[in-house]
């Protein structure tokens, strides 16, 4: 697996997500000057796909002790150098030797919403971290969007705590949350079934396909026409995998990418927090580094 956070990022709920290039269970990002992920220049990548995994309920906040407290804090001063468009700091906090320009292009662009710390083991010089993130554009006006787990190693060094790598995989759903099975098929609507739970939720991916396929949403106006506005979301992810910055027009909102499902597998999509009353796009996309929209494959759904 291949490719670094800062030059393989791509637009979280077409916005932003981070994610890898390659289809495998999870994404290495060692040597990264921020998480990493697929390339920010398409709308429609996320990470790359595997098993539906659980996670604890959302109430679960632990509280660490010992050289655990040592790796939060540097890790949150990372996190915090990120947010800063600190480059010195947050290169100091790497063990590795991501180039700076790579870095502050990737602050400039991205935002790294921390959701929660699930673990932080420490032994001796080494210690890992996992932990539920959401890669925004700096722009992103949504509070609510996609979540990606994420496991991180550190080493301590002459000067304190450092990163070596990071891993994005699919996100788990925590176990007090409702499930919904969405069915993606080859050529055919995907399938949500209605209603939905009137409380926070997450989607349980189903792919019945023959080829791996990723999902993405959009908050969509009332009134908008599907079926034109296809088109409208294939020129924006041209221009943005030529590097050409491309927002969506008024009134739709970029929330989250999923992970690669596997042909004849699952994944999901779980989200920050409950998905706000309204009207909501769920569209496929191909795998791979420049991602096209499956026009057929899509659902158009209500949360009341």
């Amino acid at each position: 697996m291949k490719g670094s956070h800062l030059r393989r990022s791509v637009t979280l709920g077409l916005a932003v997500t981070l994610t890898a290039a390659s289809c495998g269970a999870s994404t290495s990002r060692a040597a990264s000057g921020g998480p990493q992920g697929v390339p920010a220049t398409s709308p429609y990548g996320g990470p790359p796909g595997g098993s539906v995994p659980h996670a604890p309920p959302r109430s679960y906040r632990p509280v660490f002790t010992g050289e655990a407290v040592a790796v939060e804090e540097a890790f949150r001063a990372r996190l915090d150098a990120f947010e800063r468009k600190d480059v010195a700091a947050a290169l100091a906090l790497s063990a590795t030797a991501p180039k700076a320009d790579d870095v502050l292009a990737f602050m400039n662009t991205y935002s790294i919403r921390l959701y929660r710390i699930n673990a932080i083991a420490a032994s001796g010089s080494t210690a890992t971290i996992d932990y539920e993130d959401a890669i925004v554009a700096r722009d992103l006006k949504s509070n609510v969007t996609t979540l990606l787990a994420q496991h991180e190693v550190w080493t301590k060094q002459v000067g304190g705590w450092k990163q070596v790598s990071d891993a994005a995989s699919t996100p788990g759903i925590p176990s007090d949350l409702a499930a919904v099975t969405v069915t993606l098929r080859d050529n055919a609507p995907i399938i949500v079934p209605t209603p939905l739970p009137q409380t926070d939720f997450a989607f349980v991916l189903k792919n019945t396909g023959t080829e791996a396929k990723g999902v993405f949403i959009l908050g969509i106006p009332a009134d908008l026409d599907v079926p034109t506005f296809l088109p409208v979301i294939v020129a924006i992810g041209a221009k943005r995998d030529a590097n050409i910055a491309a927002p969506f027009p008024d009134g739709v909102l970029e929330m989250g990418a999923t992970p690669d499902t596997p042909a004849d597998g699952g994944g999901t999509m779980v989200f920050t927090s409950r998905l706000p009353k309204g009207r909501y796009l769920l569209l496929s996309r191909t795998p791979g580094d420049k991602p096209a929209l499956l026009q057929k494959e899509y659902a158009d759904f209500t949360v009341a």
